[in-house]
């Protein structure tokens, strides 16, 4: 029985184990008689085709049997999918399939935070916080707010200080921290660049 995706032999050995133990208890149910030989027999055939104990399903995209069929393959993350002249370096799958923007629920999430603060507070705020987030400095920020400069630094004050009770104090190194699941691939990256130098030494 070949391999197929990411299974190996001692994976498929004990697929064949519950599979076989599947088929006898099914056998002994409906009270028939059969020798292990027969069991053996079928449990080879079920895995040859693709059926596993767990799933016999020719639909879902990480089954054995689609796989079988060609409809479907298992890469690695860290499969060579093209090459950077710029970079002289070979580009992985995993590197096409992260992204280093945040998540859009991260995002949404931010986005009502804030409209729910500058709703619930003074409506220059919003002003203050647009123009800082364009990189305009105070001053102009002051005068789209009809305030002179020292007026416009006390709001400003103001507005860090709600902000922080409204947000919580870690709201600031929550907005930096690297997200887990992108901390997860450059683990799996890490480890995998670990490895290949261990092979190479």
């Amino acid at each position: 029985v070949k391999t197929v995706g990411a299974e190996d032999q001692e994976e498929l050995v004990q697929d064949a184990i519950a599979t076989a133990a599947q088929m006898l208890e099914r056998l002994e149910k409906q009270g028939k008689q059969v020798t292990p030989g027969n069991i053996a027999y079928y449990t080879i055939l079920h895995m040859k085709s693709g059926r596993r104990s767990h799933s016999c399903g020719r639909t879902d995209v990480m089954g054995s049997g689609t796989q079988l069929d060609h409809k479907s393959c298992v890469l690695s993350v860290e499969t060579e999918v093209g090459y950077d002249p710029e970079l002289d370096e070979p580009v992985r799958l995993g590197e096409l399939l992260t992204c280093s923007k945040d998540d859009p629920s991260l995002e949404a999430g931010r986005n009502l935070d804030w409209e729910a603060f500058i709703e619930s507070h003074d409506y220059r705020y919003g002003v203050i916080v647009k123009s800082t987030a364009e990189g305009n400095s105070m001053v102009e920020a002051a005068k789209e707010c009809h305030l002179n400069y020292s007026t416009a630094i006390g709001l400003r004050n103001r507005l860090a200080t709600e902000l922080r009770e409204f947000m919580g104090e870690e709201a600031v190194a929550d907005s930096a921290r690297v997200p887990a699941w992108r901390g997860n691939i450059m683990a799996d990256k890490e480890k995998a660049a670990c490895r290949v130098d261990r092979r190479r030494s």
